[in-house]
């Protein structure tokens, strides 16, 4: 008996000496996917906390997956609940690429991948025994699933380095930092916003060295989106954006988020609480950059049918009323493309600018010549003239380069003034947003130089259309009725909406000056009036020394005024805190200027309708605006956390969406109605 019981004790330490000699489980799984695991200790050393290795060897062409691993395919699973001496176990994911297998877009690896296990024992004292039941999946034409069970004891004591050390150094080396880890690496923000059928995950990132070529993977249980993300980066490649859209997805809760960020061989993983913002409508406008054009395009468009355009566009209606007819349709045809040539020319030095401003680091935004006074004092002066030409007080000559006058014949073998027409256009357009407009400048204005280029082109191309398609079919003109002596009462009615015009920016002006400056302007103007009349020789002289006043104005800090909101109803955005408003009520946010037209149309037709304002005081609405009629950087960096450069920006909270609700451009009675109805609902 004891003969036997020493047969058995020697049997079991040679077992045991070359199992730990191994250092190694044997393989196991399938021949597509084989997996052991490996030991980089020969014992387990004076460290609760040890690495051990989850080898793969994968035959060639074959692939396993990443703990989220995208549109097909699924994560490995450990179950060690039969090791002893084991107090806790992680799976550590080196860093995946991209790959696809019949036709589906996932993240893992190929060829072999060692995935570090980081293991806390319970007694240092004590061997281990690792005992794992291993699921995974390996694809390449097909897809097999893969069991494997694998065994290894690690005796406790002091060791020596094993032959696998180096192997899992290397892969421990590829395991992504935590945010705040790494130096130069860092995500600065995740954000979500949802509409009914589609939503969007935003991240941005900086470093301080250029970025390569990053790649960043979502590990969450949303999956993959349809198409690649989209990045935007900065001029010096040191910070980007990476936008990620889904379709037929809503995140209507708050949910966790794990983001892989790599490039250079560096990974960085940066975990968060993801709480989404619900709005009226997100376009999936980055699925393809056709879809972003195509907005550009329809934004341009609509462009025509606002107010601040169509008094440029009386004055291209009477040069068309001034023609010759004997050359009509040449001179239609040529006359309107080089209107839009002047349109289109005008947007790409727009976008030009705007990168130059960016560049340099000044905030950029829609709209924003009109916040300044300089900028308005000129726009009210052209109008000014142009409104004199059509009453006929002179025949107004543009400097030699643009020589013809604005009431010429549109046949004239000078087409200067179409080409400044279209540049003035372009000018006056841009305080309107409307639908598509806003949409097309916010994806411009976080997109790379060359997209941003690319949209105000197709932006400027679709304002430009309604001329290229009159200029394409010249006889359509010929609808118009025949010139006679009704022209001259439409001139007059030109020039008074042209004079409506100069009065809409007068006021904006009233923002910067006091009324001693309207006054003073008001002289400047008659007396330009009376000097067409009575001083015939020197008339253009004197129109040029009033000119120079008008413009010294602007340096005289006794005609400035520092103009605030001084509204009982309105709260005051730059000096109200939305957080702690939003416990016990609803909080509509309305931001506007007085230079934006729509923002204009929304106030008179719909917020201050009598539905709209009762449905305020019957559920309690909190009512705060912030007026972008002058610069403001609290109101700047307001609709930049949400993506937004341009006007008239909406948003309802509650507590139950302290993110906010955005509404679209354009506002309609039963919209508001409705929303602020769902967010009252929301409180019972």
């Amino acid at each position: 008996m004891l003969r036997y019981i020493c047969f058995l004790l020697t049997i079991f330490y040679f077992f045991y000496a070359n199992t730990t000699n191994a250092l190694q489980s044997n393989w196991s799984g399938i021949d597509e996917a084989k997996v052991r695991i490996i030991s980089p200790l020969s014992k387990t050393g004076a460290h609760h906390n040890i690495y051990l290795g989850l080898e793969y060897q994968l035959q060639e062409g074959w692939k396993t997956y990443w703990s989220s691993p995208g549109e097909g395919g699924y994560p490995q699973t450990l179950d060690w609940k039969n090791s002893t001496n084991v107090s806790s176990l992680e799976i550590l994911w080196p860093q995946p690429k991209e790959f696809y297998i019949l036709g589906l877009k996932s993240i893992g690896y190929e060829n072999e991948v060692i995935f570090p296990l980081k293991v806390e024992l319970e007694n240092i004292h004590r061997s281990s025994f690792f005992s794992f039941d291993l699921n995974y999946l390996t694809c390449r034409e097909i897809c097999i699933p893969g069991k494997a069970h694998l065994e290894l004891i690690l005796p406790s004591g002091q060791g020596k380095l094993t032959g696998h050390s180096f192997q899992i150094e290397k892969y421990l080396s590829k395991i992504p930092h935590q945010n705040g880890d790494i130096i130069g690496l860092k995500i600065l923000n995740v954000t979500a916003s949802s509409d009914t059928d589609i939503s969007l995950i935003s991240i941005e990132a900086q470093s301080q060295s250029p970025l390569i070529d990053p790649k960043f993977f979502l590990g969450n249980d949303l999956g993959l989106p349809i198409t690649a993300p989209q990045y935007n980066f900065s001029a010096d490649r040191k910070h980007v954006t990476a936008q990620f859209f889904y379709d037929d997805s809503v995140f209507d809760d708050n949910f966790n988020l794990s983001v892989l960020l790599s490039d250079r061989n560096v990974a960085l993983e940066y975990k968060t609480s993801v709480e989404p913002i619900i709005v009226s409508r997100l376009f999936a406008v980055n699925h393809s950059y056709i879809y972003i054009f195509l907005i550009a395009i329809l934004g341009g468009l609509i462009l025509n049918v606002m107010p601040c355009v169509l008094p440029v566009l009386s004055l291209k209606l009477l040069s068309i009323l001034n023609h010759r007819q004997h050359t009509f349709f040449y001179s239609i045809r040529k006359s309107f493309f080089v209107t839009a040539s002047g349109i289109i020319i005008s947007f790409l030095l727009l976008s030009f600018a705007l990168i130059g401003l960016k560049l340099s680091g000044t905030s950029i935004g829609w709209g924003m010549q009109f916040q300044q006074p300089l900028f308005l004092m000129i726009i009210s002066l052209v109008l000014f003239l142009f409104s004199l030409n059509l009453m006929g007080f002179f025949e107004f000559h543009l400097p030699h380069f643009m020589s013809n006058s604005l009431s010429k014949p549109v046949d004239s073998k000078s087409f200067y003034t179409d080409f400044f027409n279209g540049f003035f256009v372009t000018l006056l357009a841009t305080p309107c947003s409307a639908p598509f407009v806003g949409t097309a400048v916010s994806v411009a204005f976080t997109q790379s130089s060359f997209i941003m280029v690319g949209i105000f082109f197709f932006m400027g191309l679709g304002m430009a259309s309604p001329y290229i398609i009159v200029g394409l079919f010249p006889k359509t003109v010929s609808l118009l009725p025949k010139p006679g002596t009704w022209m001259k009462t439409i001139k007059y009615f030109l020039a008074i909406f042209l004079l409506g015009t100069l009065g809409w920016i007068g006021m904006i002006l009233q923002n910067h000056f006091s009324n001693l400056f309207i006054i003073i302007s008001l002289f400047l103007a008659l007396t330009i009036l009376v000097s067409f009349r009575y001083l015939s020789q020197l008339k253009f002289s004197a129109i040029i020394v009033f000119i120079i006043i008008f413009f010294s104005l602007n340096f005289f800090p006794q005609l400035k005024i520092d103009k605030l909101i001084d509204d009982t109803v309105w709260q005051d955005l730059t000096k109200v805190n939305i957080d702690e408003l939003i416990n016990h009520n609803i909080i509509f946010v309305d931001v506007t200027a007085d230079w934006c037209a729509t923002c204009q149309f929304n106030k008179f037709n719909v917020l201050n309708s009598k539905l709209v304002q009762n449905a305020f005081i019957e559920n309690n609405v909190i009512k705060v605006r912030g007026d972008w009629t002058k610069p403001s950087k609290q109101i700047e960096e307001y609709l930049n956390s949400y993506n937004r450069f341009g006007i008239p920006f909406n948003i309802l909270y509650n507590k139950n969406y302290p993110k906010g609700i955005i509404l679209s451009e354009l506002l309609s009675t039963s919209k508001i109605i409705n929303m602020i109805a769902k967010l009252n609902n929301a409180y019972k």
